[in-house]
């Protein structure tokens, strides 16, 4: 795990700002949805914010694993198939902290410090997850989902199943979509063509 941070500490920033970006997209989204007060727009335009915000996981975290691919193939590096999960894990740390204190804010709500931090953790998170906040808007139970605490402790599966199967694809070369052929310099392919004449 110390070995992960410090070789793959900037991936997992990248991983948490494509979060952050994509949260407040969703946010704005949701916001605007809310106000023309259409359920249907709302789940939509969450939904749409979700699937944008695992895709753009997807493309970087499958482009992480195909560049280990060589230097798994060559013996230089282990095979480590596990690694996206372990980055997303670890890039969700926020995530899982605010969930720990939305949790002791709705256990310990009698006592005004966890009271108050529980309320705010709650409006960072709906900041920082901002493409959830649509869906969570829906009442189920005759409570919002947003009232019950466990459901943000699973708020970061998606991200993390999305990079774990991500990686292991690019490790393996196997892809859904051309958008992952590989895009050699232009040197390189005036070099291509001179082979073929």
């Amino acid at each position: 795990m110390k070995e992960l941070f410090k070789t793959r500490s900037y991936e997992m920033v990248r991983m948490f700002l494509n979060q952050f970006a994509t949260a407040i997209f969703g946010l704005v989204l949701a916001l605007a949805a809310g106000r023309t007060e259409s359920v249907a727009l709302r789940n939509v335009t969450s939904a749409c914010a979700i699937v944008f915000y695992l895709f753009l996981l997807y493309t970087m975290t499958w482009e992480l694993g195909f560049a280990d691919r060589a230097a798994v193939e060559s013996g230089r590096k282990p095979a480590k198939p596990w690694t996206g999960v372990l980055l997303s894990v670890c890039a969700n740390f926020i995530n899982w902290l605010l969930a720990i204190c939305i949790m002791l804010g709705n256990f310990l709500s009698d006592i005004p410090f966890f009271s108050g931090l529980g309320g705010i953790s709650a409006t960072i998170t709906h900041v920082v997850e901002g493409m959830y906040t649509g869906l969570l808007a829906n009442s189920v139970g005759g409570n919002p989902l947003n009232s019950y605490w466990w459901l943000y402790f699973l708020l970061p599966i998606p991200a993390i199943a999305t990079c774990g199967i991500s990686y292991f694809l690019g490790l393996k070369d196997i892809k859904f979509t051309g958008l992952f052929n590989v895009r050699y310099p232009d040197s390189d392919r005036d070099i291509k063509k001179k082979k073929k004449k």
